[in-house]
C-alpha cells in the first residue's frame, strides 16, 4: 500500500472534499462540480481532476468525515486507516469461525487479501460496512431483530455492498430485521434529501449520470461483460429474481446462510463495482462456513480468493465465474434440518 508517498492519493481525500464542501459553502453543494474541483487542486495541485475524482457517496460519508476536517486531510486518513483496521478486527472478532490458530488464520488471510488492502490504501469504508453486516447477524441471532436492521442500515455509506441483504431476508420471513433497516435508511435519507435540497439532488443525479458512463465503474460487474446498457440491467433483474427464489428456498436455514446469500446476491447484481468491493466477500466466507458446508464447498472460497487477488492481471471474468458458483451453492437449499440452526459460535 503506496500510502506514505502520498496519503491524499486515495479516495478517502474525496470524501474529505464533500464534507469541506458542506462545511464551508453548505451542504446543499456537497455534490457541485466546480466546487469539488477547486477543493481538488487547492489539496493537490497538479493532479489532473479525471473522472473518477468525484465525491459520489451518500450524505451520511461526508457527515462522518467530519471529525476528520480538524486534523487536516493527510493526518485525517491515517485517523481513518486505524478506524478501518479496527473495524475489521472488531468484525473479526464477531464473525469469524473457529477457535485459537484457525480464528488467528482467519485474520492474517484477510489482511493479507488484496481487495481488503486496496480497501485500506484507498481510504473506502468497506471494513465499516464489513462490520455492520456481522453485527447485524450477531444481534439477530441474540434475538435483537429490530436492533440488527438498523445497524444493517449503516451499510448506506456503500449502499452497493449490501443492497440485496435486506430483500433477501425479507423473503426468507425475516421482515423485523427489514423493517429495522428501512427505519435506519429512511431517516438517513429523509435527513440527507433535507440537508443537499433540490439542488444538490440535481447535482447528485448529473454525477451518476457521469460515472454510468466510466469504465472502470462497471468494469469488475458482469455489466462489463455483457455490456452497458438493457442488456445488464436485465442480467441484474435476472440475478436478484434468483437471488429472492433461493432466499424463499433457504428460508428455513440459519441467518449466516441467508446474509452470505445477499452479499453474493449483491456482488453479482451490481452495476457499480470496484476491486476493492471484494473485501466484503470476507465476511460472507465467515458466515458460510458458520453454516457449515462440505468440505468440497468450503475448499471453492480458494477459488474465489485466489481470482480476485490476480483479479488485476486476470481481469474480471474469473473473479465472477468463481463468485457466480459459489453464489450457486448458497442458493441451492441443504437437505439436512440440522443446518437450519446456526452453527456454534
Amino acid at each position: 500500500m503506496p500510502i506514505w508517498a502520498d496519503p491524499l492519493d486515495n479516495d478517502l481525500t474525496l470524501v474529505y472534499i464533500g464534507a469541506r464542501i458542506g462545511l464551508e459553502h453548505g451542504w446543499s453543494h456537497i455534490y457541485a462540480l466546480s466546487l469539488q474541483h477547486q477543493l481538488f487542486s487547492q489539496m493537490r495541485p497538479g493532479v489532473p481532476f479525471g473522472d473518477g475524482e468525484r465525491f459520489l457517496s451518500p450524505p451520511p460519508a461526508a457527515w462522518l468525515a467530519l471529525p476528520l476536517t480538524a486534523v487536516g486531510p493527510q493526518a485525517g486518513f491515517f485517523v481513518w486507516l486505524a478506524v478501518s483496521v479496527a473495524a475489521l478486527v472488531a468484525a473479526w472478532w464477531l464473525a469469524a469461525p473457529g477457535a485459537g490458530l484457525v480464528r488467528i488464520a482467519w485474520l492474517l488471510g484477510a489482511m493479507a487479501w488484496y481487495p481488503v488492502q486496496y480497501s485500506l490504501s484507498l481510504g473506502q469504508p468497506v471494513t465499516l460496512v464489513l462490520l455492520a453486516v456481522v453485527a447485524c447477524w450477531r444481534l439477530a441471532e441474540s434475538g435483537r431483530p429490530y436492533l440488527a436492521g438498523a445497524v444493517l442500515g449503516l451499510s448506506v455509506l456503500k449502499p452497493q455492498l449490501t443492497i440485496a441483504v435486506p430483500l433477501v431476508l425479507i423473503v426468507a420471513g425475516h421482515w423485523r430485521i427489514a423493517a429495522g433497516w428501512a427505519v435506519t435508511i429512511a431517516v438517513l435519507g429523509i435527513v440527507s434529501l433535507l440537508m443537499v435540497g433540490t439542488q444538490g439532488v440535481s447535482d447528485y443525479r448529473s454525477l451518476l449520470t457521469e460515472a454510468q458512463g466510466v469504465v472502470n465503474n462497471r468494469y469488475f460487474t458482469w455489466a462489463f461483460i455483457v455490456g452497458p446498457g438493457a442488456p445488464s440491467y436485465v442480467l441484474e433483474v435476472i440475478v436478484i429474481a434468483v437471488g429472492g427464489a433461493a432466499a424463499y428456498a433457504n428460508r428455513r436455514a440459519g441467518m449466516a446462510r441467508l446474509i452470505a446469500l445477499g452479499l453474493l446476491t449483491s456482488m453479482l447484481s451490481a452495476t457499480y463495482w470496484h476491486l476493492q468491493d471484494f473485501a466484503i466477500l470476507v465476511g460472507a466466507a465467515w458466515l458460510f462456513i458458520h453454516d457449515e458446508p462440505a468440505q468440497w464447498q468450503r475448499a471453492w472460497l480458494i477459488a474465489v480468493a485466489l481470482t480476485a487477488e490476480l483479479a488485476w492481471p486476470w481481469g474480471p471474468l474469473p473473479v465472477l465465474i468463481a463468485v457466480a458458483v459459489w453464489f450457486a451453492l448458497l442458493a441451492i437449499p441443504r437437505s439436512s434440518a440440522r443446518h437450519a440452526q446456526p452453527a456454534a459460535l
